[in-house]
């Protein structure tokens, strides 16, 4: 399992910013910024978010490559007067593991996580694979990528990092046509697709 996961470096700013991870508190920012330190994730599907008071929430779904490393670069844009930071969507709460069996994570100097709270910034590139930027209608469709289920960001707008080359795409609904096709994703920049289900009424 450990050979195959992924990993996600985060440069940004500012660096004190927390990091959620499919809506549970990883860390911030400095944690995962170094040439050593990096964010070990399965393979697959993930939601990323930053978060700082007085900034926009920077929100981000990935797809990650088994043994691949990604790196995101984010400078999150300071809020104008009067507008709040939007909080990262978080995941319901577990219960507490055994005492004894807990190390808390790096960065939260024994502290517990900050209280829980849609973004600017991009992906950046990691050598051999590309970005898909998919926009699909309606947003509650089902989408899958070389036969792995994905899940929207609830706009159906989805930013997902892959290995250069063909992939083929699937997106489904009750009461629309489904749609398969295959699509070559650049290693030079974003590759843009747009999708919308045809009713079979």
């Amino acid at each position: 399992m450990f050979d195959n996961r992924a990993e996600v470096r985060i440069q940004g700013t500012p660096r004190a910013a927390t990091v959620y991870v499919d809506g549970f508190y990883a860390g911030i920012v400095d944690d995962f910024d170094g040439t050593f330190q990096r964010l070990p994730l399965t393979p697959g599907g993930h939601r990323i978010e930053l978060f700082r008071e007085g900034y926009r929430t920077v929100r981000k779904s990935l797809y990650l490559q088994p043994g691949s490393t990604l790196k995101l670069h984010e400078t999150m844009t300071p809020l104008a007067a009067g507008e709040t930071s939007e909080r990262p969507e978080v995941a319901p709460a577990v219960p507490p593991p055994p005492a004894g069996t807990y190390t808390a994570p790096p960065g939260s100097r024994g502290l517990p996580p900050p209280p829980p709270g849609r973004g600017d910034g991009r992906v950046g590139d990691a050598e051999g694979f590309g970005t898909l930027v998919l926009h699909v209608q309606p947003r509650e469709a089902e989408v899958s990528i070389d036969g792995q289920r994905w899940l929207t960001s609830g706009d159906g707008e989805f930013e997902i990092q892959l290995p250069a080359g063909r992939h083929r795409i699937e997106v489904e609904l009750d009461g629309f046509q489904r749609f398969t096709s295959e699509v070559d994703v650049r290693d030079d920049g974003p590759t843009p697709v747009n999708i919308s289900l045809t009713s079979r009424r």
